[in-house]
C-alpha cells in the first residue's frame, strides 16, 4: 500500500528503472525475506486467491506479463494495475473487519 500511496515513480526508481520485472523481484524477495524470519503473510495469500478466483487477473503466465500486455508495454502503468487491485482488496478487507 506505501507503494501505491506515494508517486509510484519516485519509489520504484529508488529500485533502478521502472519495470514490471523489478517489481515482481521486489516483492518476491520481500516475501523470501518474511519467509526466512518466520513471518507468514495469509493476507497476501487472500489477495493472490481473490486476484485469481474473483476478479480474474491472476494468470499462470503472471500478472507481470498479463499487465504489461494489457498496459501496450508501459511498466508504469501495468504496476499501477497490480497497486490498484491490492489497494481494492484491502478496502474489502477492511469492510469486512466491519462487518459492513
Amino acid at each position: 500500500m506505501r507503494l501505491r500511496q506515494e508517486k509510484t515513480r519516485g519509489l520504484l526508481l529508488d529500485m533502478g528503472e521502472v519495470n514490471v520485472t523489478r517489481m515482481v523481484a521486489f516483492t518476491d524477495g520481500y516475501r523470501a525475506c518474511q519467509y526466512a524470519n518466520g513471518i507468514e503473510d495469509e493476507e497476501y495469500g487472500l489477495f493472490r486467491d481473490w486476484l485469481r478466483d474473483v476478479k480474474h487477473e491472476f494468470p499462470g503466465e503472471g500478472w507481470d506479463v498479463k499487465y504489461l500486455r494489457d498496459c501496450d508495454g508501459d511498466h508504469e502503468r501495468a504496476i499501477r494495475k497490480f497497486l490498484d487491485f491490492a489497494a481494492e482488496f484491502v478496502a474489502l478487507r477492511e469492510r469486512e473487519r466491519q462487518g459492513s
